[in-house]
């Protein structure tokens, strides 16, 4: 129940006067204070109404017309609140509240140009510049005009270096347009102006992740959490930087530290778990992932990650329910598919892993490692008529072919048909000098046929 002693007095009094339906008197000052209360509870029915009462007892107070306005666009009457603050412009021209409420206005009819214009109407004496830029950049952002959107971001940021939305919109669009040298320079230049900014380390790191560089998004969050060691979002970043790093068991106090405030989350149990996986040590991986699944039912990641331990601990049949759970949230996933055909391939069921093969391929027929994995068991199983079959198949629908040519080689050399597999292999050579490296990982008999050997030093490899 709300504290009585919070409440201000004039909003109990008003309350009084309107439940015994009597008259209603109260200055500018005072009714600001009701219709900031109820706007601060979130009670904008009541706000609404009392400032009703307000512009009847004060028709010209520009304070309580701005706050009516910004009531009426609360409840989609946006004509009227147009209509109302362009009396109050005429009344007070430099009033910069008339032009940011207006710029909020026509950003929520999605007119975005007009809400701009408004926004650099008040641009002008100011002491929330940084704040009117990042609106600004927000509307050109609505408007797919990035360029401006990071220029008006950059803007804010000088005068405010500590403004985080303009941070965080700044990554956000860093990351949707793939800028990720853009986005390292740019947090660089933040760090430069503000080097104790958390969020600008934060965001670095966060870049170099995306540009691959793992230790130098280490070095980043590191710099982060140095500032602010309560940093959440540093923390669980940190562990997926180990993670990528191969250094699960950092990666799994990362994530812990992640959650010391006692609040646990799905997404980080699941990482937590896919460590565990990484360090061979199922039974915890599986604990984890379990955890991870009771708290969001549709983590599919979570219900897949299970199936694989169980894979890796020799119950397949068991794993092939959980996958089955996976597909059921994600059924379109190649990868969830690619797993459940191999699990049927490990329990000798060709017919269910072929057809679930064809399905993956029916989803996405241009994703190269469907086609090799799919090959890879075919191989496993001695069925290399097939898998040459299945790689024809492939490299006639996928744009890059080397691959696939060089897994059709390794293929014919393990089938004893060695002239083919050099011209395959030639062929496949004339388009990725370096292909060649990976097939000793996906075809490991290959070690042992001398023709392949033979043929990998005539290409000196």
């Amino acid at each position: 129940m709300e504290d009585n002693y919070s409440i201000p007095w004039q909003v109990k009094q008003y309350e009084d006067l309107v439940q015994h339906r009597r008259s209603i008197y109260f200055d500018v000052d005072d009714f600001e204070e009701i219709v900031d209360h109820y706007v601060f509870k979130g009670l904008y029915k009541e706000a609404f109404e009392a400032s009703n009462h307000a512009c009847t007892m004060h028709p010209a107070s520009i304070p309580l017309m701005l706050k009516r306005a910004q009531l009426l666009a609360t409840f989609n009457q946006e004509d009227d609140a147009l209509e109302l603050l362009s009396r109050v412009e005429s009344m007070d021209p430099n009033n910069n509240d008339v032009y940011l409420t207006k710029g909020g206005i026509y950003s929520q009819l999605q007119d975005h140009n007009k809400a701009i214009e408004e926004y650099n109407k008040a641009v002008t004496d100011t002491d929330q510049l940084d704040h009117i830029y990042c609106n600004i950049a927000i509307e050109y952002e609505n408007l797919g005009n990035f360029d401006k959107t990071l220029e008006y971001l950059d803007k804010a940021l000088k005068i405010n270096p500590d403004n985080d939305l303009a941070i965080y919109e700044a990554a956000y669009c860093f990351d949707l347009l793939s800028l990720t040298e853009e986005g390292i320079s740019f947090f660089h230049r933040l760090i430069d102006r503000n080097p104790y900014s958390t969020e600008a380390w934060f965001n670095l790191g966060v870049s170099y992740i995306n540009a691959g560089q793992y230790a130098r998004a280490l070095d980043a969050l590191e710099y982060s959490l140095a500032i602010d060691d309560k940093h959440e979002h540093s923390w669980f970043h940190k562990g997926y930087a180990l993670g990528l790093l191969n250094r699960h068991r950092e990666a799994i106090e990362a994530y812990e530290e992640s959650m010391a405030n006692g609040v646990k989350d799905a997404v980080k149990l699941y990482y937590i778990g896919e460590c565990h996986e990484k360090l061979e040590d199922y039974d915890n991986a599986i604990s984890f992932y379990i955890k991870s699944s009771q708290l969001d039912p549709e983590m599919a990641d979570a219900w897949v990650g299970i199936g694989v331990c169980q894979i890796e601990q020799g119950n397949v049949q068991e794993a092939i329910h959980y996958l089955k759970q996976g597909l059921l949230l994600d059924h379109d996933n190649i990868s969830y598919l690619c797993l459940l055909a191999n699990a049927y391939f490990l329990l000798n069921d060709h017919e269910k892993a072929t057809s679930t093969y064809e399905q993956a391929l029916e989803a996405d027929p241009e994703d190269e490692e469907t086609w090799l994995e799919y090959a890879e068991a075919l191989a496993n199983m001695n069925a290399f008529k097939d898998a040459i079959d299945l790689l024809a198949r492939g490299v006639e629908r996928v744009s890059k072919q080397a691959g696939l040519l060089y897994a059709m080689a390794a293929v014919l050399f393990l089938d004893n048909k060695p002239e083919e597999g050099r011209f395959c292999m030639e062929e496949a050579y004339e388009l990725d000098k370096q292909g060649a490296e990976h097939l000793l990982t996906r075809f490991p008999k290959l070690a042992n046929n001398t023709d392949f050997q033979e043929m990998l030093q005539s290409l000196g490899q």
